[in-house]
């Protein structure tokens, strides 16, 4: 793949338009307005649209030309509902904080605005980011693009959903648990969660601030570098793959974690795997199999270091009148983080650290590890058990979404999920490379060289006929 193949639909290539005055700003933010109205009937991916807002920054870039400095200067963004913008609700789809009006930008924001991205609105989000199907929010259920049935994962759903169905080609996300990854792999983008700790975590509601960061979701690995770069207050240049593909000293090399986690997965799941595995070694890479045992316990450890810091993070919400807002489902985690003890919090930080050191440990001698994402692709709203061989079947709400994420925000290590795979039914399912500490231009490179190898191109889905007729 070369840079004059670049889709429109990508950000890369909506700057190279603009730079190229193909296209102005303001038709590329009518595009996305038009197209998030025509799509929110079916995915209910935006929480909030500012169409006046967005177009008056639309004809701010227009007017001021193309700038080298700012060469994403135009292009459309999506913002989770729970970064702070100057004069927009910051609520985190919780009807406990509706009303609450932020005064000034995030500095995640501050940085999207400075970089000239407009932003068309808020996306809906599982309420407090506290769950990863996005079907608990005030501002009701997000449903996937790709079949409506379907949940999109959480709790960046809403941003995966606008990106997934082309309406935006990236969007604002944050990842606790896994909650960048797993609607990226139920909706078919790519999702990165940076390093814990790379960017500033001001100006955004919690979950937990020792597991949350935020991160892009777009729609293709440069997008996700590029975006990440704005976010971090890195140097942008015009987007290009060049960098990326430069050839390494010597071959990346692969480690696969066998098991990662859960004996059984879905076919398609591990079918993702083995897929992105074996374009990696057709792209000279070394891919080979290494110790997955030691992290079976990582998913319940996940919920001992986040429900108390949840709890924590949210004084607020301990008055009766206020808790009685916020949703059952999400007042249980906090409920539990508030029954910990000290004890039990401390043993729970012990064995985290131990976590941490056995990414580390392998970490050490391989480039990255190759995972699945999701235990299986999307599953309907209504389901409630999902079947992963003959006689092995999961409940959803035991073996949920995020249950193979929550380990490396354990371990605060950056990871990068890919759409890899559609299933016989249609549904994307993603598979992810996690790096070192700081290793986000290391599983950027290799995420581009599949990309690359794969001849992968954005796909994106038919508006259903539930909203054309």
């Amino acid at each position: 793949m070369t840079d004059d193949v670049i889709p429109l639909g990508s950000a890369a290539g909506m700057a190279a338009a603009l730079a190229a005055r193909e296209v102005s700003a303001r038709e590329l933010g009518v595009h996305a307005l038009q197209e998030a109205e025509r799509w929110q009937p079916v995915t209910n991916a935006f929480s909030q649209l500012w169409a006046e807002e967005a177009l008056a920054a639309a004809d701010a870039v227009d007017r001021a030309g193309p700038d080298e400095e700012r060469p994403l200067a135009g292009v459309p963004v999506v913002v989770k509902d729970l970064f702070d913008i100057a004069g927009h609700e910051t609520s985190g789809c919780c009807a406990a904080y509706a009303g609450r009006v932020a005064f000034e930008d995030a500095p995640t924001i501050r940085r999207v605005r400075d970089a000239g991205l407009v932003m068309i609105g808020k996306a809906n989000q599982h309420e407090l980011a506290a769950g990863g199907t996005n079907l608990v929010s005030a501002c009701g259920a997000t449903r996937n693009p790709w079949d409506p049935a379907r949940m999109t994962g959480g709790s960046s759903g809403g941003s995966a959903a606008a990106v997934g169905a082309g309406v935006v080609p990236w969007a604002l996300g944050s990842d606790t648990g896994g909650s960048i990854r797993i609607p990226s792999s139920f909706c078919g983008t790519v999702g990165l969660k940076p390093t814990t700790g790379a960017l500033p975590l001001d100006g955004m509601l919690p979950l937990a601030p020792s597991l949350d960061t935020p991160g892009p979701i777009a729609a293709t690995v440069l997008d996700a570098w590029t975006l990440y770069a704005v976010l971090a207050d890195q140097p942008i240049r015009h987007p290009t793959r060049d960098w990326l593909l430069r050839r390494p000293d010597k071959p990346f090399r692969i480690g696969v974690p066998v098991p990662f986690m859960l004996e059984t997965l879905h076919p398609e799941a591990a079918g993702a795997v083995a897929d992105l595995a074996a374009v990696l070694k057709s792209a000279g890479m070394q891919v080979k199999p290494i110790d997955g045992r030691g992290l079976e316990d990582a998913r319940d450890l996940w919920g001992l270091v986040c429900f108390p810091e949840f709890a924590e993070a949210h004084p607020e919400l301990r008055d009766p009148e206020a808790r009685a807002l916020v949703a059952p489902s999400v007042a249980v985690w906090m409920e539990r983080g508030e029954a910990m003890t000290a004890d039990e919090r401390h043993r729970a930080a012990l064995r985290r650290e131990e976590v941490g050191r056995w990414f580390h440990e392998r970490l050490a001698v391989v480039d990255a590890l190759l995972v699945p994402t999701t235990v299986y692709p999307a599953p309907r709203a209504d389901q409630t058990v999902v079947e992963l061989a003959e006689e092995v079947s999961v409940e959803v709400d035991q073996v949920g979404p995020g249950f193979l994420t929550c380990a490396a925000n354990l371990a605060g290590v950056p990871a990068l999920t890919l759409p890899v795979r559609w299933t016989a039914d249609g549904l994307p399912i993603g598979a992810t490379l996690v790096g070192g500490d700081g290793g986000e231009e290391t599983i950027a490179r290799i995420a581009m060289r599949w990309e690359a190898a794969s001849g992968f191109v954005p796909r994106r889905p038919p508006l259903p006929a539930i909203a054309t007729g």
